[in-house]
């Protein structure tokens, strides 16, 4: 079966990860200007994290869910919050403003 968020326009950014299995490392795509979006499932929830410049501990920014049906929409919007910041020449700004 293919995942719903295999249908998700990922704008300029490059996937260099997809798995479907339900487990920590599901999906990773890199963005301009040193971004990432970052999926996965941990314990009893889907999380997507925006990160910059591999700062892991300090995400910019943070989506959850429970429910798989929300994933579409919660990675559609963490896409266009990151393509703005990536390509935006505030990025500073934005990151500090999340």
């Amino acid at each position: 079966m293919v995942q719903a968020w295999r249908k998700v326009d990922f704008g300029t950014g490059t996937v260099t990860f997809l798995d479907d299995t339900q487990k920590e490392d599901m999906l990773q795509v890199e963005y301009p200007n040193g971004f990432l979006l970052d999926m996965g499932w941990y314990q009893d929830r889907y999380i997507i994290l925006v990160i910059r410049d591999f700062d892991w501990a300090h995400p910019v920014k943070r989506y959850e869910t429970a429910d798989r049906d929300q994933l579409p929409a919660l990675l559609t919007e963490a896409v266009r919050s990151v393509e703005r910041a990536s390509q935006n020449d505030k990025v500073e700004k934005w990151c500090k403003e999340s």
